[in-house]
């Protein structure tokens, strides 16, 4: 197995055996170039050096107990063997730099050190390595530098997302011993403190959820870089799915339209010949796309249009786009049958919605495809375009029914009949019954033991969302207080990628090593809270 771990099989949807050839719109490259931006910098300091000891309270089973000030560090000496954490007190995103100087008679070898950044103190209570997964481990947070001349500035040049560092004196030499001093990071983001400052309150005296509600902006925060990534930490790239809900929420508190506007002319520059739209896209070291598809990412590019241009007034751009929107629902479309459903086999391209293990996306999909075609209709409406899609709504809304069981009161999915709570949400959010029905129809499925429940915040979103647009406002603000307000009381400073409560150690990668504890998809509870319930919330 050696230090890497087991490698871990790659699932099958994300098998790439052929990839379209991209058709790269270098006018479109230029606008999103021209939007990049400038970052805002700031300094932020460790507040305490640490120590975690076994607590079984708490979800990661430990907890960071002040060990001494940042102040005392600087008069401790550390030599081979020895090591310190460090705690920021909330989650950063930025580049780390120490001041080295040396006790000793002679600096006769490099002072070796294994710094590790942590999102959660299991990155930093025990060793990353092995880690069993099948994405790449290369994306730990540590690396192991040498300084050969003291004293001296240390500066890390790669970028990192932590809360914890732990610094590790690897080996010195028997003649000199090293201290640390003047540790600071330079914290950088799209969104400066002024900004982050400004965002009105939530109108509430629920402490919960304005707790809820500020770890949504810092999640938010974190992610929004020169692109909103999708987790600062892992994997740093933009994703369609990702960067819709990133946008819904800073529409409601940051407001930076242009980054959502530089990230939209990015994909709608990357089409591939078939017209479809890659799942994500690099933007370093020159704007690429990944081989990466997914056909409800690229279906959502046309709402992601849609919600832009109601939120920033800029039609300009909506029109620039409406080819790509048109061509990016080709792909969604192909999936329908001759009675107008969505049949996910017919071809092999991912279909996501959620992690979720064994999830059918039949009914799920369908609710997606349907989604989308609504928003784009209205979307043409903006641009003095006649609504493309009105047939096609009308008979996949129709179809839509042949997966609602009455005697049952959900919507199954796929030859076995499936329940589960994400096939409810989006066939409740494209609209294809009474919001009575649907309403019921979310309740029952999170009622059932046997349905399928969502792994991601990604899905947890839309169940959400899909409750309180049909009436059941209090129902999505028990979800969000159980979820969000879950790994809030985890010790959440910033949202994750993943949580499941009952195991702090859940992974869809095989290791929670390679987890991401700052993600994008996990930000929404501000939108929910600032715009879908901003009527109901006292």
């Amino acid at each position: 197995m050696g230090s890497l771990g087991e490698v871990l099989e790659v699932p099958e949807n994300q098998k790439v055996e052929v990839v379209p050839k991209t058709i790269f719109n270098h006018g479109f490259a230029r606008t999103a170039e021209e939007l990049t931006p400038i970052l805002h910098e700031w300094i932020d300091r460790p507040l305490s050096v640490i120590e975690f000891q076994p607590d079984p309270e708490e979800f990661f089973k430990c907890k960071g107990l002040q060990k001494y000030t940042v102040e005392q560090l600087s008069s401790i000496s550390y030599g081979r063997g020895d090591q310190f954490i460090l705690d920021f007190g909330s989650h950063r995103v930025g580049y780390l730099s120490f001041y080295l100087s040396v006790d000793g008679v002679n600096i006769d070898a490099p002072a070796r050190l294994r710094v590790t950044f942590g999102e959660i103190p299991y990155d930093v209570t025990e060793s990353l390595h092995p880690c069993n997964t099948w994405i790449s481990t290369s994306w730990l947070p540590d690396e192991v530098i040498n300084v050969d001349w003291l004293p001296t500035n240390v500066e890390m040049p790669r970028r990192y997302a932590f809360r914890y560092v732990k610094i590790e004196i690897i080996d010195t030499s028997q003649k000199y011993k090293i201290r640390f001093s003047d540790i600071k990071i330079r914290a950088v983001s799209a969104v400066s403190p002024v900004t982050m400052s400004s965002v009105e309150s939530l109108k509430t005296s629920d402490e919960e959820l304005v707790s809820i509600d500020r770890i949504s902006q810092v999640t938010l925060r974190n992610c929004m870089q020169t692109v909103f990534e999708d987790g600062p930490r892992r994997d740093r790239r933009l994703w369609m799915g990702d960067l819709r809900l990133q946008a819904l929420t800073n529409y409601c508190t940051f407001k930076d339209y242009s980054l959502v506007k530089r990230c939209l002319y990015m994909f709608a520059a990357l089409p591939r010949e078939d017209g479809s739209i890659p799942a994500c896209v690099f933007e370093k070291p020159k704007l690429s796309a990944a081989s990466d598809y997914i056909v409800d990412y690229d279906a959502l590019f046309g709402p992601t249009v849609y919600e832009y241009t109601v939120a920033s007034g800029d039609v300009q751009t909506a029109i620039e786009l409406w080819p790509t929107v048109i061509s990016s629902m080709q792909m969604a479309l192909l999936h329908l049958d001759k009675a107008w459903k969505f049949n996910p086999d017919a071809t092999k391209a991912w279909k996501f919605l959620d992690w979720s293990k064994g999830l059918d996306t039949a009914a799920g999909m369908h609710g997606v495809v349907l989604f989308c075609c609504k928003e784009v209709n209205k979307l043409a409406l903006l641009v003095s375009k006649p609504p493309p899609f009105l047939d096609i709504v009308e008979k996949m809304t129709a179809a839509a029914l042949s997966f609602y069981d009455a005697s049952l009161g959900v919507f199954v999915s796929g030859p076995d009949r499936q329940i589960s709570w994400i096939s409810q949400a989006w066939l409740a959010l494209a609209g294809v019954a009474d919001a009575e029905t649907c309403l019921a129809a979310i309740k029952t499925a999170m009622t059932n033991p046997e349905a399928i429940k969502p792994l991601t915040p990604y899905a947890y979103h839309h169940v959400a969302e899909g409750l309180a647009r049909c009436g059941g406002q209090e129902e999505c603000l028990k979800l969000m207080r159980e979820y969000w307000g879950g790994m809030a009381r985890a010790g959440a400073d910033t949202f994750w990628e993943f949580f499941d409560s009952e195991d702090p150690r859940s992974s869809p990668y095989g290791d929670c090593h390679n987890n991401s504890y700052c993600h994008a998809w996990s930000c929404t509870p501000s939108y929910l809270l600032r715009v879908v319930l901003k009527d109901h919330i006292m």
